[in-house]
């Protein structure tokens, strides 16, 4: 037979378990509910996007374009504020700076991309991209020497390496 105090002994395991299970769990919950979150926001910032950038900018219809666009920044950050290590988010945020001609958003949110993703060669040479219409061609060809630190393909690498003389070639030129 259990002696009483035994029972209230393991009784308050029981509870403390219990508890404690009570608080760990809805913590994780809201983390991943945290990520599902974002995973939607960005979801929703891609609808808008492509809604301005489809359907309205080849319509002419900029002010609907420009709405979207607005609806769309409003989404990507909203999925960003949920979880600041999505890349993709920051991406699609860079994409639609980029298209309203907001060149240092652009470069900002892309060379995040290149923090948080560093093998998304195509995040340098959209940061490179964004930084030429911001008239810092040195800055643009260092991020394409960043970028090739993270290749190994030799194509790619060539590519890269064409990048950065036509930079050079531009730059030179608007010095004459």
């Amino acid at each position: 037979m259990m002696r009483p105090v035994f029972l209230v002994r393991l009784l308050a395991v029981i509870a403390a378990a219990v508890v404690l299970a009570f608080f760990s769990v809805p913590r994780a919950f809201c983390q991943d509910r945290s990520v599902d979150e974002a995973g939607f926001h960005n979801r929703q910032g891609m609808e808008y996007f492509k809604k301005g950038f489809y359907d309205h900018e080849p319509k002419n219809q900029a002010a609907e374009a420009e709405r979207n666009y607005g609806m769309a920044v409003k989404e990507f950050k909203a999925a960003i504020s949920r979880d600041f290590s999505f890349a993709e988010a920051h991406r699609n945020l860079a994409r639609v700076y980029y298209v309203q001609r907001n060149f240092d958003g652009a470069a900002e949110e892309y060379k995040r991309v290149t923090d948080l993703a560093p093998g998304d060669l195509d995040a340098y040479v959209n940061l490179a991209l964004a930084l030429i219409e911001l008239k810092r061609p040195a800055e643009a060809i260092q991020a394409l020497e960043n970028a090739k630190s993270h290749a190994s393909d030799p194509k790619v690498l060539e590519t890269l390496d064409s990048y950065i003389e036509k930079v050079r070639t531009h730059q030179e030129n608007e010095v004459r």
